[in-house]
């Protein structure tokens, strides 16, 4: 009111994630004979096929926290039931399932209990689920249960980018197997997972070394980052259902 006091504020805390940078290298030997021998550019690309190694580890990594399902700062799994980010019942790619995920994104709360706007900006799904999404994302109208036109509820969202990985296949043990499915957020209004630099570096460092009393040359190949949850309002996990084997 006019002429009245500011109350004083207490600061309250929260748990809040540890970020962490590991180191990771490999190295290699070539003789000078595989110099003079070098018919097939073996010198140059294995360099590049290091880099790629480096980008699908990381890769990799990402998913296996998605799939293991690991404690996370708060010393819960990271999809809990009191993180509300986990659907008690797996299903296939539904516009049911695909609406519950995103009014569950849409839902969450920050760490003091104030709610926040979370959007949807992605749908990661094992290779193989993707035709589903195409289909229920990108018609305007769908079909009742009595055979007649009504507008589709998800149209709006067809932008959606849609990540399709077989690492998920993978990981879950190959086709037969129950394969979950994920919606993240919008990066700009909750963080989920994020992938750390040292110093911003995403390219492996090569370094070139000769080795006294040899002929031939020794690379190291190294590259320093860090996975780390940051945010488990950042996604909605579907346990999904079984994939069969598309050759039978």
């Amino acid at each position: 009111p006019e002429g009245g006091e500011l109350k004083n504020d207490i600061p309250t805390d929260a748990k809040l994630p540890t970020r962490r940078i590991k180191t990771y290298g490999k190295q290699f030997t070539l003789s000078r004979q595989a110099f003079i021998n070098d018919d097939i550019d073996l010198v140059t690309r294995i360099p590049a096929r290091y880099a790629a190694a480096a980008r699908r580890t990381i890769n990799t990594q990402c998913y296996r926290i998605l799939m293991n399902n690991p404690a996370i700062y708060d010393g819960k799994s990271l999809f809990h039931a009191d993180h509300k980010n986990l659907l008690t019942k797996g299903t296939g790619i539904t516009q049911a399932a695909v609406q519950a995920m995103i009014l569950a994104l849409s839902t969450q709360k920050d760490e003091f209990g104030q709610p926040i706007i979370v959007r949807p900006g992605k749908i990661i799904v094992p290779a193989g689920l993707d035709f589903d999404i195409y289909t229920i994302f990108n018609s305007p109208t769908i079909n009742t249960e009595g055979n007649t036109q009504a507008v589709n509820p998800l149209y709006p969202y067809r932008d959606l980018e849609i990540v399709s990985d077989p690492t998920i296949n993978t990981l879950a043990g190959g086709f037969g197997n129950v394969m979950p499915w994920f919606m993240t957020a919008n990066p700009s209004d909750s963080s989920f997972i994020e992938v750390d630099y040292l110093n911003g570096q995403e390219v492996p460092t090569i370094r070139r070394m000769e080795t006294p009393g040899q002929l031939g040359f020794v690379w190291d190949i190294y590259l320093d980052w860090g996975i780390n949850v940051m945010d488990y309002r950042g996604a909605i996990k579907n346990p999904g259902v079984a994939i069969n084997n598309p050759l039978g």
